[in-house]
């Protein structure tokens, strides 16, 4: 999951450069590996440690459909505030959930 935000940062880093290969490359890894983790992360709501949480599951796949949208749509910000703004901050989140109840 560390390994995706840094990803995700680097992704949105090289837009903004407009770095469009790097960006198109590194859109590309976000995508792939996110649909790698994506079973993973919807999965984790099933321990009964996350019972509280467990409707939050529901989100990550509607998010992967509106992070692969946007990065089609070729719109700058909608990217930006996809990865960065959304996704980003959720994962984070997430993550830092799953080591407080000791379940990462």
């Amino acid at each position: 999951m560390d390994e995706l935000i840094l990803l995700i940062e680097e992704t949105v880093s090289a837009l903004m450069r407009y770095s469009m290969e790097e960006y198109g490359e590194k859109a590309q890894k976000t995508v792939d590996d996110m649909m790698a983790l994506l079973p993973a992360i919807i999965n984790c709501y099933s321990d009964p440690k996350m019972e509280d949480v467990k409707q939050d599951a529901l989100y990550w796949p509607g998010q992967m459909e509106r992070i692969i949208k946007a990065l089609e749509s070729h719109d700058r910000f909608e990217a930006v505030d996809v990865l960065y703004n959304e996704t980003r901050p959720n994962l984070t989140e997430l993550r830092d959930m799953l080591r407080e109840r000791g379940l990462l």
